[in-house]
């Protein structure tokens, strides 16, 4: 029996005979093998004629692969890159150069500041006379040592900042971490300070 669409409608509908009924599934299971197999068929044909189709593109008489890459675009890529490590060589010299202009701790010195204004000293130890109330920071990477005239000695942690006072004729050194951020302590800076270098 040929299957055509009033026996399909049929099928749909419910009203077709019991033996349009066996026609319409014995057409279904088998053209669904067919147009399986067919279309596995198709498919496999269709990638190799892809990849024959592929292969006569890319490869030239000899079967090596051709890349053809214009010599423009070779020349753009070369260019830029030079570009790139120029960049980036000059951004590592200007960050050299100028974080060691900004960075307070490059010093190996310790910057007193009295009511006269910062002065920073050089050495390692230092043996200071004052009145009134000093900051003292030390900008080096090395501990720092300082005596008082009356013979107390402190040290000086690398790239801490302090405050020195004197009250009733002792020395008080009071490391700024230790104080309250609100507080603004430079402003109670007075006095004078004279420093004296020694070599231990």
């Amino acid at each position: 029996m040929e299957i055509n669409p009033e026996i399909l409608e049929r099928y749909n509908n419910g009203t077709a005979t019991v033996a349009e009924n066996a026609a319409v599934e014995l057409w279904l299971e088998n053209d669904d093998q067919a147009e399986s197999t067919l279309m596995a068929d198709e498919l496999q044909e269709m990638r190799s004629e892809v990849w024959s189709n592929i292969q006569n593109i890319t490869q030239n008489g000899n079967g090596v692969i051709s890349r053809s890459v214009p010599k423009i675009s070779r020349l753009y890529t070369k260019v830029a890159a030079a570009a790139v490590l120029l960049f980036l060589f000059s951004a590592g010299i200007y960050h050299k150069f100028n974080s060691a202009l900004l960075d307070h701790t490059t010093s190996e010195g310790v910057v007193f500041t009295s009511g006269k204004g910062p002065m920073e000293v050089l050495g390692n130890h230092f043996r200071i006379e004052f009145s009134g109330y000093l900051q003292i920071i030390n900008k080096s990477h090395e501990p720092k040592s300082i005596e008082c005239t009356n013979g107390e000695k402190y040290t000086l942690a690398p790239g801490e900042t302090y405050y020195m006072e004197t009250i009733a004729g002792r020395n008080y050194l009071i490391a700024e971490e230790t104080l309250s951020p609100e507080d603004n302590y430079v402003r109670f800076v007075t006095g004078d300070v004279e420093v004296f270098t020694e070599t231990i």
